[in-house]
């Protein structure tokens, strides 16, 4: 019979359980927010250690287990929209590298499986998380790309209003107030509508010629495409802007109707 010693057990589950995290970011093109990934980690290395204890065996049971996720998925995920995509990310993530550092144990000899847990060599161990993460890499670079891309957290005032942003730092974005010579950020209607009045806002998603007439404080700058056409973005200039909790005082705030993020990561581009 062999011994599981909880120390190790609880380092060997922290280190999995953050790289699952980690690669469940890289394949969602999502920010690395190692901090609440390490806490994340933690609490699924605790609940581990937990079910070892005669009094905790129930938190072995299959049904818990969506339970663990799930948690982990709030403490991870918890500042992004779409919680249910990230959920199912981080099962699949852990059912690719699960299911392959299992293979690899079963290979080796020196594995070893007491009750419900399987102890593979180290070494097959870091083995099968390279090529699981060169996997996640390879089919999934498409999104992995966007993912080195910096996602800045924006807080945006005005009259005593404020809401929150995920901004896409672009560092090719030239937009420029032609008024106060500040550069301008771009945000969703729909992620700055909290920052008006209920009937200001439902001008925000119409032609921004007709919601300068009925939006105080707004204004009017040119924008081109990336066609090379040109076209009129609402603009505003926000009470207070900080970027990553650093106060801008050079950003002027503009809005499109049209949605900038294609898979909820961001609202705004800045």
């Amino acid at each position: 019979m062999k011994t599981v010693y909880l120390d190790e057990l609880a380092v060997l589950d922290l280190l999995i359980d953050y790289f699952l995290l980690l690669g469940t970011a890289k394949l969602l093109a999502l920010p690395y927010r190692r901090g609440r990934f390490l806490l994340a980690a933690a609490l699924g290395a605790a609940w581990s250690c937990g079910s070892l204890l005669p009094a905790l065996h129930w938190l072995r049971a299959p049904p818990m287990l969506p339970v663990l996720a799930g948690a982990m998925t709030l403490i991870a995920f918890g500042d992004q929209r779409h919680l249910g995509r990230c959920f199912a990310g981080l099962l699949g993530v852990t059912a690719l590298f699960g299911g392959a550092v299992y293979a690899a144990g079963l290979l080796q000899s020196s594995g070893c499986r007491t009750g419900p847990f399987f102890r593979p060599d180290m070494r097959v161990l870091a083995l099968a998380f390279a090529l699981c993460w060169a996997a996640v890499s390879l089919l999934f670079r498409g999104t992995a790309r966007h993912a080195v891309r910096r996602v800045l957290d924006v807080t945006v005032e005005r009259q005593g209003r404020r809401v929150c942003l995920r901004a896409l730092e672009d560092t090719g974005n030239g937009l420029v107030d032609p008024i106060s010579g500040c550069a301008a950020f771009v945000a969703e209607a729909a992620a700055v509508g909290g920052l008006f009045d209920p009937a200001e806002a439902s001008f925000l998603r119409g032609p921004p010629a007709e919601a300068v007439l009925h939006i105080p404080g707004t204004r009017l700058i040119p924008c081109r495409g990336v066609t090379g056409g040109r076209s009129l973005l609402l603009a505003f200039r926000p009470d207070r802007v900080t970027v990553d909790g650093q106060e801008r005082r050079d950003l002027v705030a503009a809005v499109t109707a049209a949605p900038i993020g294609t898979d909820g990561a961001y609202d705004a581009v800045i």
